[in-house]
């Protein structure tokens, strides 16, 4: 939502973590932060970014639910990790890649999402992680600088 389409004493869904909760906007802070209660438990909390808000709450109108109101009764399918994503990749490459071609290739399959600045780093760092940790139980392969493969 924008920050101009929130008003005061509306209810609100909000996400938080990976749920969606009622809160009441008490007031709005100078800094552009809203202080709302829950619905449920009472207790205060200060909400910090427009991003949070789902839409108007709805608790007792099935029909009238946000879509993310709807989406959250719903079970939510496991999400992929980027290594599981990875490997894969990986496993469908039969050849050794490098980080930014695996990255390319888990986000236009859709496997993963990420709004990291450096997720071919990311990627890179965690496969090295699980190849020292793990050590021939890995499930990664290093077979030349920067390029991985899957462990046979």
């Amino acid at each position: 939502m924008k920050n101009e389409e929130i008003q005061i004493s509306k209810i609100y869904a909000i996400k938080i973590g990976k749920n969606i909760i009622g809160v009441r906007i008490m007031s709005q802070n100078a800094d552009g932060s809203w202080v709302g209660v829950n619905i449920k438990t009472n207790k205060q909390m200060i909400i910090k970014s427009a991003d949070r808000f789902r839409g108007l709450f709805h608790k007792d109108k099935p029909e009238a639910k946000t879509p993310a109101a709807t989406i959250a009764d719903q079970p939510k399918a496991k999400k992929l990790g980027g290594l599981s994503a990875a490997f894969m990749v990986l496993a469908e490459a039969k050849e050794p890649l490098d980080c930014p071609e695996i990255v390319k290739r888990m986000i236009d399959q859709g496997m993963w999402k990420t709004g990291g600045k450096t997720p071919a780093a990311t990627i890179y760092s965690a496969i090295i992680r699980e190849i020292k940790e793990k050590g021939p139980e890995s499930r990664f392969v290093k077979t030349e600088r920067g390029k991985f493969t899957v462990a046979k």
